[in-house]
């Protein structure tokens, strides 16, 4: 039983933890290719992660806070994905 106690909460904490921490990583402005993709590459796996554990949550539970949780960490994700994979906005005003 503590296994599973254990378990529970180490996917808990990387539903909770997961998606804020990849929509961080997105706000840096990095200029450098290299630093752009090592950026992309770890928005993309905190957002894995969060959206697996966060589906994880929605359809295995029934209770509503667990349900929650699961719409957190799975909206973190996306907007975290959106903002590290955009196009990146070129300034046309200067011609």
């Amino acid at each position: 039983m503590e296994s599973l106690a254990l378990f529970v909460g180490i996917m808990f904490l990387i539903a909770v933890l997961s998606g804020p921490l990849a929509l961080a990583i997105s706000y840096i402005r990095i200029g450098k290719f290299f630093t752009l993709l090592t950026k992309r590459v770890l928005v993309g796996i905190f957002s894995v992660a969060a959206s697996i554990s966060g589906a994880l949550f929605i359809v295995s539970t029934s209770t509503p806070p667990a349900k929650l949780l699961g719409l957190f960490s799975l909206g973190m994700a996306s907007l975290a994905v959106y903002r590290a994979f955009q196009a990146p906005v070129v300034d046309d005003s200067s011609n």
